[in-house]
């Protein structure tokens, strides 16, 4: 299964609305959670070029470890994703990556929000406020092809009145290291 996504800048107004959209769909929110992400290079390959990315995430659910493969869709972000739990503080993972020549190139902190939208397809938007950067809409589903994956996200868009918005190709760490610079 591919992951496949579309990101959204929203301003005040438009999470308001989102957020009322939300409810009339009958979607589940959870709790916001804090999240810190930690991203690395690789030793030998350059993930800028090779669009890849690994990533610890930490929050009130534990740590885990992410590898992001290439994305399949720009501007939507459908791509192989690989993820799993650490049993460990984040500063012994992120000390072994360091070891093995990964290193450290970003931290994105956040503010998230998930609501689980029932189906079909059944999605999770999540509203993110990220630090230095604004407040954005991801929405995520699991699709077995891109094509699939877009008219999926490409449908969702529309369900939440959001498909007059440009998706955004890039990820928060592409868009934190742009601000930069």
């Amino acid at each position: 299964m591919l992951e496949a996504e579309i990101k959204l800048e929203l301003d005040e107004a438009a999470t308001g609305h989102l957020r009322d959209r939300l409810r009339e769909l009958g979607a589940g929110a959870e709790c916001a959670l804090e999240q810190c992400d930690i991203y690395f290079a690789h030793p030998s390959r350059d993930f800028g070029r090779s669009d890849e990315a690994l990533r610890l995430r930490r929050d009130a659910r534990g740590l885990r470890l992410t590898y992001k493969g290439p994305k399949l869709d720009p501007p939507r972000k459908t791509r192989e994703e690989i993820e799993f739990p650490l049993d460990t503080r984040i500063d012994t993972a992120r000390s072994l990556l360091e070891r093995l020549g990964f290193r450290a190139i970003a931290e994105v902190a956040k503010t998230r929000e998930d609501f689980l939208l029932p189906g079909p397809p059944r999605a999770v938007v999540s509203l993110d406020r990220v630090a230095s950067l604004g407040t954005f809409c991801e929405i995520e589903v699991e699709a077995g092809t891109v094509e699939e994956g877009r008219a999926r996200l490409d449908g969702l868009a529309r369900r939440l009145d959001l498909a007059d918005r440009p998706p955004i190709a890039e990820s928060y760490l592409e868009l934190l290291l742009r601000a930069r610079a």
